[in-house]
């Protein structure tokens, strides 16, 4: 079997990674503000005091990880059944969670050298 129809094959047996459903930042951090995300993981993103939560700006991951914690978490967060976290404000506080951007380097702060 040569290399390229191995990897074919290989490629044909991984399930497809969903791509995220369209969200609206805004609209997500109403949503992550409502659903009191902020209490454990910061306003930012950045994690809670003491380690309430996990930071989580800047390495949200794939969509369909972020679901699987969300709906089914491990550990102590609770859990956010469709009943109480429309599909649709999962996506827009995906959405949200992924707008995040790093701040410039410690070493790139000219009044920090």
């Amino acid at each position: 079997m040569t290399k390229a129809l191995l990897a074919a094959l290989v490629c044909a047996a991984l399930p497809a990674i969903a791509d995220a459903p369209p969200g609206d930042a805004a609209r997500g951090r109403a949503a992550f503000m409502k659903n009191m995300c902020y209490t454990c993981h910061g306003t930012a993103g950045q994690g809670g005091d003491r380690g309430s939560g996990p930071r989580i700006a800047h390495d949200v991951g794939p969509w369909e990880g972020f679901v699987q914690q969300v709906r089914h978490p491990r550990e102590q967060m609770p859990r956010y059944p469709k009943e109480l976290v429309a599909d649709q404000d999962l996506a827009d506080i995906y959405a949200y969670v992924s707008s995040f951007t790093k701040g410039p380097k410690a070493a790139d702060i000219p009044l920090l050298r």
